[in-house]
């Protein structure tokens, strides 16, 4: 073996002034192993041991070149500052195991393996790091997974991967990573390489770059005309997704409505096509209050006669093929809650967005994916702060329906028919159709299980129209079982065997929205933001301390969003009778889009000390500044937002989430309204009804607002959750300003 060779491809020297003294500490650390690890012998030896401050400064050099392809192997090296100096006659557990991955990587550079030299080195050098979220794992690769033989060690990570993949650990893909190195080299697996035909195009859409997309609505009704939405998506700043509340502005920008059915009047009208798109969504969302009665609905005992006959169709000897598929994939729809259009495009084509059934490896797999947000928060160890590390998890499926589909193939459209046909006749029910059937695992969810919000995470129902989505927070253990319950009762006059939920996911982990910092975090915030204010001597900076405790304290406590002005304005807040109406969403600003929320005790307390610290504040410092007392005078008229921001010049703003950003983005960079999502979280753990919080947050949908004329929701029934968020002060250790 020549050392030269594989050095040139693992440390090249392209003019760096250190890559020999690298390239001799390489060395070094590789002969603390057999050679016998990886399969060959290494006869070069080296006795340079490089200290700790001259690794630092090699890995200060390399500063953003970490990542480039001639410097990931070297950059690994130097960043191995921050562990104990090498010691050749006495290694640590942590340097014998980096001594085995050098192996690897030379055994993959001598087999041209040039993506598991990139992998294996950059996820090392990110691990190894203190601070790292993946430290952990870091640890039990040299204390606990590392073994003299390759062997041994693959089967130790092989045995965690396997633990990892059945509690959904949000680091799995972590753990892939570093079996995949393993893997590799005890399989003597050989470079991944694929034949391409023409051109492939390569060009990345920019992230900030508007553009339009088009989707077909169709989860309207079964009896109206198919809709077609031309949105257009916005250019994003400051990494604030445009859409992240999608009922903001409900409709549309342009609407195709399909001429099936319309009057010749309205033909040619974008007026009428409009109105009558905007009744139709309306119609369809307020048919999702009325599911008890809606004949749309399937109830729950048909759909259980629908099930056993299906799979009674399913295991009959002589069925054809064809009418086999046909009845796997209704089955596969009443299993998951998707559409048979859907399901089929994502295993024909192996997209694998909803289902995984592969009879190779045996998976057969039902993925719940949020369409959210994602954190775009860099900085490291962020994972560890966070509330909700999981965006999917996966749900089991039965293996023999799964078995079935593995075998790729479209479900002809007329078999379908001939299959509803059959169970129209044999049934009895002349109302059964496709799409009654598609929406029947939703219908069992929400008539007896559960939810709306759950029942829309697991079946996708919704989903597009639904913002309460993107704040959720729950125990990934709890949407297991309640979709093992309604699996249960789908199948309560079948047959199936449902030992296939046997292996139940971690309960520790939750899915959700990546913008809900933990409370722990949460709580040490708040206790920096009262140090803060409390030790401020200079009056304009006192006044601004003040004003963002008190901006973060009435947001987290009535899950406003932060938008300019929030909260509102004095006279918007009843504090006798605890409650305000509140008017927070920007484009409807001219419109009646107010809602009520609570004010719990905490919060009114807080109040009232602002109220007197602006008085006090006016009469002591608006000598020096006139125009201060006159700001504050119409702070106290309502005649400007209760919580402003003084420049250093003494004017005054409202306060708005960019001064906010300005004031916080150095230490916190959880996005504005992170406070929503720390509420909402905890009023699902405290189990509020659902349509208190959709209320709360302004979350129903369109044409299901709760303060419509002909709405029954009280006052008192919002009123009554203010006792929720002093549980949520308490729990966070708030603590007045005296």
């Amino acid at each position: 073996m020549d050392i030269d060779k594989l050095f040139a491809v693992l440390l090249p020297k392209h003019d760096d002034e250190y890559v020999q003294s690298l390239r001799d500490f390489f060395l070094t650390v590789t002969s603390i192993t057999d050679s016998s690890f990886v399969g060959f012998d290494i006869t070069d030896k080296s006795n340079v041991i490089l200290e700790p401050k001259q690794l630092k400064v090699i890995f200060e050099s390399y500063k953003g070149k970490t990542t480039k392809e001639s410097y990931e192997v070297k950059a690994f090296l130097a960043s191995s500052y921050v562990l104990t100096p090498f010691d050749i006659k006495n290694p640590s557990l942590e340097w014998q195991w980096i001594s085995k991955l050098c192996h690897l990587l030379l055994y993959f550079a001598n087999n041209e393996l040039t993506r598991r030299i990139s992998e294996t080195s950059v996820e090392a050098r990110k691990w190894l790091t203190p601070k790292s979220s993946y430290q952990s794992l870091w640890q039990s690769c040299y204390t606990t997974w590392q073994a003299d033989t390759l062997e041994q060690t693959y089967r130790n990570v092989h045995q965690q991967l396997e633990i990892f993949e059945n509690a959904n650990h949000p680091n799995l893909s972590k753990l892939q990573s570093i079996y995949r190195t393993l893997e590799f080299a005890y399989h003597h697996r050989q470079p991944i390489t694929r034949k391409t035909q023409g051109r492939k195009s390569r060009a990345k859409p920019k992230i900030d770059e508007s553009y339009t997309q088009t989707l077909a609505v169709n989860d309207i009704d079964d009896d109206t005309d198919e809709l077609v939405e031309v949105r257009e998506i916005e250019s994003t700043q400051n990494d604030i997704d445009a859409l992240r509340e999608r009922l903001d502005n409900n409709l549309p920008t342009y609407v195709v409505l399909e001429q099936r059915s319309l009057k010749a009047t309205e033909k040619f009208s974008p007026k009428q096509i409009q109105l009558r798109t905007k009744a139709k969504v309306s119609h369809a969302n307020r048919n999702e209050l009325f599911s008890l009665i809606n004949i749309r609905h399937l109830p729950p005992f048909v759909i259980q006669n629908v099930c056993s006959k299906l799979w009674q169709y399913f295991h009959q000897a002589d069925i054809k093929r064809d009418k086999k598929r046909a009845v796997a994939y209704l089955l596969l729809s009443l299993h998951t809650g998707y559409s048979i259009q859907q399901l089929s495009v994502d295993i024909n084509n192996n997209e694998k967005k909803i289902v995984d059934v592969s009879n190779r490896t045996q998976q057969f797999d039902f993925f719940i994916k949020l369409d959210i947000t994602p954190l775009r928060i860099r900085q490291v160890g962020i994972e560890n702060v966070l509330a909700n590390r999981l965006s999917s998890i996966k749900l089991p499926l039965p293996h023999e329906l799964a078995s079935f589909l593995a075998y790729k193939g479209e479900p002809m459209a007329q078999w379908i028919e001939s299959v509803i046909g059959d169970l129209r006749h044999e049934l009895d029910l002349p109302y059964l159709s496709l799409a009654r059937i598609e929406k029947s695992l939703y219908t069992l969810l929400i008539q007896k299980i559960t939810t709306t919000q759950i029942a829309s995470i697991i079946t996708g129902r919704n989903a597009r129209k639904r913002a309460d989505l993107s704040y959720t927070s729950l125990k990934q253990i709890q949407i297991f079982e309640v979709y093992q319950q309604a699996i249960a009762l789908l199948n309560q006059r079948s047959c199936l065997d449902l030992s296939y939920f046997s292996t139940k996911p971690d309960a520790d982990f939750r899915i959700g929205s990546q913008n809900t910092p933990e409370y722990l975090l949460v709580r040490r915030f708040f206790e920096h933001l009262h140090k803060q204010l409390i030790t401020q001597t200079h009056y304009i900076d006192k006044f601004n301390a003040y004003s963002l405790w008190l901006w973060h304290v009435s947001l987290i406590l009535t899950s406003v969003r932060a938008v300019e002005g929030a909260p509102g304005f004095l006279k918007q807040f009843n504090l006798s009778r605890k409650i305000a109406w509140i008017q927070d969403k920007e484009e409807r600003f001219t419109t009646n889009a107010q809602r009520l929320v609570p004010i719990c005790d905490f919060l009114v307390k807080a109040i009232q000390d602002y109220l007197e610290f602006l008085s006090k504040f006016s009469a002591k410092f608006g000598r020096l500044n006139p125009a201060l007392a006159q700001q504050i005078e119409q702070i106290l008229q309502s005649k400007r937002p209760l919580i402003n921001w003084l420049d250093t010049k003494g004017n005054m703003a409202s306060m708005r989430p960019a001064i906010i950003q300005k004031q916080l983005a150095e230490n916190f960079k959880f996005k504005a309204d992170w406070t929503r999502h720390v509420g909402q979280r905890f009023l699902l753990e405290q189990q509020v009804d659902e349509a208190i919080i959709l209320a709360i947050f302004a979350h129903e949908m369109f044409g299901q607002e709760t303060w419509q004329k002909h709405s029954s929701m009280s006052a008192g029934d919002i009123i009554v959750v203010r006792h929720v968020y002093d549980d949520l002060a308490q729990k966070l250790q708030l603590q007045q300003i005296a």
